[in-house]
């Protein structure tokens, strides 16, 4: 389904052909995932070992049974590609999520920043827009962080 299918689907007016629904947890999941291959790209280097972390987030953060990660992977790679704004997938995770998930998620996001041993800039600038998005306090996002780079659970 097309991004602009799934946000009209969301929104509430039916795509051409398909029957109306409420918000499965997929949705959540690919929104959430969506963003974490958005920070994997902020850097513009494709690295394993943050695609690593990405699906460690997945499968750990997201608890994605571990068949369904890689179709999820694909899935948000294509929303990312597809994408013109993190706006529906922030929305949708603001709407969603407690404030302790939105921390999760957040943390999740400074794992995959951190993977490769550098924080860019690029990195931290969108995890800081996300952090905005989904009202999660400032000091929250400087916890998130120090726990992410220091590896505490």
């Amino acid at each position: 389904m097309s991004v602009l299918a799934r946000l009209q689907t969301f929104l509430g007016g039916e795509a051409e052909g398909e029957e109306p629904r409420e918000l499965p947890e997929a949705d959540l999941n690919l929104a959430c995932a969506a963003l974490l291959v958005e920070v994997a790209r902020a850097d513009y280097a494709d690295d394993e070992r943050e695609r690593e972390a990405t699906t460690k987030a997945i499968r750990e953060v997201l608890e994605v049974e571990a068949g369904l990660v890689e179709e999820l992977m694909a899935a948000a790679e294509t929303e990312v590609t597809e994408g013109t704004s993190m706006f529906p997938h922030t929305q949708l995770i603001n709407a969603n999520c407690s404030r302790g998930q939105k921390y999760e998620i957040l943390k999740a996001m400074w794992r995959v920043a951190f993977a490769d041993g550098n924080l860019d800039k690029y990195e931290e600038h969108l995890i800081r827009r996300v952090a905005g998005l989904i009202h999660v306090d400032h000091s929250d996002f400087i916890h998130a962080k120090i726990e992410a780079r220091d590896g505490s659970s």
